[in-house]
């Protein structure tokens, strides 16, 4: 465990790990650094074995690379049932973030779990970046409300477009910075996005000279008409008041009483270094937002995992960046440390579990999907994606027996002189049902689509990757990916 993890430590840094989860092209590694557990994956209509170890194990360093009342993010769609999307066709989304002009690309999902694309994609009315977001919740789907959430980095604004009963999307309601009167000013690049009921909360990056933040708004529906009002006093910054902590995602507790954001801290252009942190948010039944703390997962993982510490006992920079809860738990990807980590949340504060709390994946963990017991980490620089299961107490374990819990390969790996090119996972999201699991590679640009096998593995829907034959259904940089 201690020789694995430090031997993917040392060789993904952790500038790379975010340059990695930040990027449609997840980075080049030379060849004989680093390696990772092999392949991964399982072929559709088999028992979802994760494959075997592959082109080059890390230690050899041989090469190869519920709805549960409007909680936001990919566990809404991981908890929810058949019940909750009934009268509306199954579908999966992502967005163009086309500096031009942002949209929504729509793909029919059928029951085995392929994709169709829409006919025409669905404008957000505002801009995106252009550019990887390093983010997670970029998209989030409000399956009791049928309202998809967009942001759009581009211009500061943020979409909520309604879901037709047959998939397709209704005119956009843009709701722009400026809608948050003088504190709109210190709104600057909206990332992730989340809902509890008529609440949205939206997470800023902000800037070397302007903090990152959160702020909130009220949507009131009045027959067809949708309109967002912002919450007086819910515009609050993150763990500096003076410039950006580089953050990667928002999230509502599922009873909608508490809000947690993850800080990488590299900082605008690297200005803030050093371990990065979750932050937690109290709500009142007003929609207002309170700080109510900071809390370092590095000082967490030392504690309660100390095989992950380095030679002379200090816990290397943990990254946290993706996350999604499962029941009493939340499940927190680690970029920093390589790995995937379990806490509590109770009462705002971050805790971690008193069992086993901290387990290794491939390099470069971003994303967090949950399913039934099991939560999979998307791995940018694997390309792959590693499962553990988790027990009633929160602790972790590998879902099956491939080194780095690697249950799927998917992405692409390109040769190029001295090394490879990976094109590694961007985001991840499961259908309403639990049953399929879509993870977004953007860089190639291809959906990987797997079905959840009884043991919690992952099997492979079709002979790889899904890439729609007209390239304007997918276009190379999409980010953020939803189901229902």
């Amino acid at each position: 465990m201690r020789r694995t993890v430090i031997s993917l430590w040392l060789a993904v840094p952790l500038a790379g790990a975010l340059a990695a989860c930040s990027s449609n092209d997840n980075g080049k590694a030379a060849s004989g650094t680093g390696g990772s557990s092999g392949t991964g994956g399982s072929a559709s209509g088999t028992d979802g074995g994760g494959g075997t170890t592959g082109s080059g194990g890390a230690e050899q360093g041989s090469g190869g690379s519920p709805a549960t009342d409007g909680g936001g993010g990919n566990t809404d769609a991981g908890a929810a049932t058949d019940a909750n999307t009934a009268g509306t066709a199954p579908a999966v989304y992502t967005m163009s973030n086309d500096a031009a002009g942002n949209a929504i690309l729509g793909f029919r999902r059928a029951t085995d779990g392929t994709l169709t694309p829409m006919a025409a994609a669905f404008a957000t009315g505002g801009k995106g970046s252009g550019a990887g977001l390093g983010e997670q919740g970029a998209l989030a789907f409000d399956l009791a409300n049928n309202r998809l959430l967009a942001v759009n980095a581009g211009d500061n604004s943020v979409s909520v477009l309604p879901v037709s009963a047959d998939g397709s999307l209704a005119t956009a309601v843009n709701v722009p910075a400026a809608s948050a009167g003088a504190a709109g000013t210190s709104l600057l690049g909206p990332k992730s996005i989340t809902f509890h009921g008529d609440l949205i909360y939206v997470l800023y990056e902000g800037t070397g000279t302007m903090p990152s933040m959160i702020a909130g708004w009220k949507l009131t529906a009045s027959g067809a008409t949708l309109t967002a009002a912002f919450i007086s006093g819910s515009a609050l910054p993150l763990s500096s008041s003076t410039q950006g902590v580089d953050p990667a995602q928002i999230e509502f507790t599922p009873d909608g009483k508490w809000l947690l954001v993850t800080e990488k801290q590299s900082g605008a252009n690297g200005a803030v270094m050093g371990a990065g942190k979750i932050d937690t948010f109290a709500v009142d039944s007003n929609g207002v937002a309170t700080k109510m703390g900071s809390y370092d997962p590095a000082g967490a993982v030392a504690a309660t995992d100390a095989g992950t510490t380095g030679d002379a006992g200090a816990a290397p920079a943990v990254t946290p960046f993706g996350f999604e809860f499962l029941g009493d738990h939340v499940i927190v990807s680690e970029a920093g440390l390589t790995g995937v980590a379990s806490y509590t949340y109770a009462g705002g504060v971050i805790a971690p579990v008193a069992g086993k709390q901290f387990l290794a994946t491939d390099p470069a963990p971003c994303w967090v999907a949950v399913s039934s017991n099991w939560a999979y980490v998307a791995n940018a620089r694997g390309p792959d994606v590693s499962g553990v299961t988790v027990a009633s107490d929160g602790s972790l374990s590998n879902i099956g027996a491939v080194a780095n819990a690697v249950v799927a390969s998917t992405g692409k790996t390109v040769p190029t002189d001295g090394g490879v090119t990976i094109l590694g996972p961007t985001d991840e999201f499961f259908s309403a049902d639990g049953k399929f699991l879509y993870v977004l590679n953007a860089g190639v640009p291809a959906i990987g689509i797997f079905q959840v096998q009884a043991n919690g593995e992952l099997g492979r829907v079709g002979s790889g990757d899904y890439t729609p034959s007209s390239a304007a259904a997918l276009p190379v940089g999409s980010a953020g990916i939803v189901a229902r």
